[in-house]
């Protein structure tokens, strides 16, 4: 792929500090003492930022943050040398965990909402994007807005995006993304369940052609480490990852919308962008702390990726 110039803007509305307490063995309803706790980055938009950074490019991380955890996430950013813009807030930024059980596969999640923003608060959120140089750029999208964001927030960024001649990838449910899709994101990548949740029904195919038929140029259905299925106005693919002994999947879609992210910017066609997102979400799930790879490890597991074209 060509070398990164321009920077691929991240939204990531509520990213959290991201603590991993690792055990022994989990008990329900026991005192449990943890064995190891890392404190890192959490927040899918942020593990996307931090991923592009790892991947050679130049992420622009947009957000709220507040309080104490707030400036310990920044702190965070720059030893990791991830860009930022942040509206500042009211109240902390979230503490999410992830609890590991040694030799289970399976990982439990306790995850805090973001405090509800103010009135004003999404305001400023749009004078920061209406300052931006979006031309040309990639902007993902990711994960579930705050409380108090309106509800076409989505919609008002992907319609800066498509008027100045950016592209939108977009990782997100429900009526924000249906809002969305009108100003027609390049690809919406959404897993199986929040499909059919935002379209019903429960045909994962008809699903995506109708998501085509509001806007979408392409749809990415992500289904954990099950194979995955790509759909545009001419094609129909399915696309096996990587096998793999997953230490933490925890962050592997946001892996695979950085992976989309990067190829993306450097003009490369459509379905090595994909083999490179897969690769990617692979690649995340071989390390313990989420939103992290290994680019030698990207470039291992690219030529283990399949692609099989779908009637």
């Amino acid at each position: 792929m060509k070398p990164l110039t321009k920077p691929i803007v991240c939204c990531g509305f509520t990213p959290c500090v991201q603590r991993i307490l690792e055990f022994k063995k989990i008990e329900k309803g026991m005192v449990n003492r943890a064995c190891n706790v890392t404190v890192g980055i959490g927040g899918k938009g942020a593990n996307t930022a931090r991923m592009v950074r790892q991947l050679g490019g130049h992420p622009v991380l947009i957000g709220f943050v507040g309080g104490a955890n707030g400036e310990l996430l920044e702190r965070m950013l720059d030893a990791e040398e991830v860009g930022y813009r942040h509206v500042i807030v009211a109240g902390e930024t979230r503490i999410c965990q992830t609890l590991v059980e040694a030799g289970n596969p399976e990982t439990t999640e306790l995850v805090e909402e973001m405090p509800p923003l103010s009135p004003d608060n999404w305001a400023h959120m749009m004078k920061l994007f209406e300052s931006l140089d979006l031309k040309e750029a990639v902007v993902p999208i990711s994960g579930k807005l705050p409380a108090g964001a309106p509800v076409d927030a989505y919609a008002q960024i992907c319609r800066l995006v498509h008027e100045q001649g950016g592209r939108v990838v977009i990782d997100a449910p429900g009526e924000p993304l249906l809002l969305a899709l009108e100003h027609e994101p390049v690809i919406v990548k959404i897993n199986d369940v929040e499909l059919l949740a935002t379209m019903g029904g429960d045909d994962l195919m008809g699903a995506c052609r109708n998501m085509l038929k509001l806007g979408a140029q392409a749809v990415l259905i992500t289904r954990g480490g099950k194979s995955a299925f790509f759909v545009d106005a001419s094609r129909a693919l399915e696309l096996f990852p990587p096998k793999i002994a997953a230490v933490n999947p925890v962050g592997s879609g946001d892996a695979v919308t950085a992976g989309l992210a990067v190829a993306l910017s450097t003009g490369v066609a459509m379905e090595p962008a994909l083999i490179n997102g897969m690769a990617c979400g692979a690649a995340n799930a071989l390390n313990l702390l989420s939103g992290y790879l290994v680019p030698a490890d990207v470039d291992r597991l690219r030529g283990e990726v399949r692609l099989v074209a779908l009637d």
